[in-house]
């Protein structure tokens, strides 16, 4: 395996955080884990053709990205692309090349440009207004891998419990929970994740973990971070609930 970490990130770059990398070529290095883009919100251009690269999971992240190019890796499924639905100004992408594109090369495109309507350019082809409303009548409904779905249900991002866990008091492992959620949110918004000791928790609950107890503090913990973002954060929110909406 072979990982894209911050280090390497920033000698390329040649930047002192990766928050400020707009852009990033990383072509031909075998890479495997990419991960890293999880902490780069406000990268614009992402180059990584030619890696080993299975998953586009880790790009959902990164808010501002306006071009990934991912020729000639190893994504198999063409639902990985459901990852890339939130980001708002995603205008190019380039998959070619990957066991997700199929011997049907028209029912591919179609299926990539219904799931992302947006795009202006696949493939090193401009997308023209046709093209997405053939798309849209034409193209497949993709949703999200299975194995995405699993994380997604399972309570504080897949980790397993212990006894300790399970022993210790519920509204402390509530409050625990509430705490990851609002970092995620916070750092697909862009904005630094907050520290245990400055976390406030908006509501704690006494009471086991379940989707609808889950949901809630998630609800309250995106309304506490709306007043916190300007403008332009909020048009990207905006952008963002309006592309999940259309999912359902």
């Amino acid at each position: 395996m072979v990982k894209l970490t911050a280090k390497l990130v920033l000698a390329r770059a040649r930047a002192a955080d990766l928050e400020s990398v707009k852009k990033l070529n990383c072509w031909g290095s075998e890479l495997t884990d990419v991960s890293v883009f999880r902490q780069m919100p406000n990268i614009e251009v992402i180059s990584l053709s030619v890696n080993n690269i299975t998953t586009l999971q880790d790009f959902r992240f990164c808010q501002n990205l306006q071009e990934l190019y991912v020729r000639k890796n190893c994504i198999a499924e063409l639902s990985e692309i459901c990852y890339l639905k939130s980001l708002p100004k995603l205008r190019v992408l380039w998959l070619a090349d990957n066991p997700c594109e199929t011997a049907d090369k028209d029912k591919y495109k179609m299926t990539v440009l219904k799931t992302l309507p947006n795009l202006q350019k696949l493939d090193n082809t401009i997308v023209t207004p046709e093209d997405v409303n053939r798309a849209i009548e034409a193209g497949e409904d993709l949703k999200l891998p299975e194995k995405e779905k699993e994380v997604l249900l399972e309570n504080g991002g897949g980790r397993s419990s212990s006894p300790a866990d399970q022993d210790s008091d519920p509204q402390q492992s509530a409050i625990a929970v509430t705490l990851e959620e609002t970092n995620k949110i916070r750092e697909q918004l862009g904005l630094k994740p907050l520290p245990a000791e400055k976390y406030t928790p908006i509501q704690t609950r006494a009471v086991p973990s379940t989707s609808k107890h889950r949901n809630a503090n998630i609800l309250s913990a995106v309304l506490a971070l709306v007043k916190e973002l300007d403008h332009e954060s909020l048009e990207t929110v905006q952008h963002a609930v309006k592309h999940r909406l259309d999912s359902f």
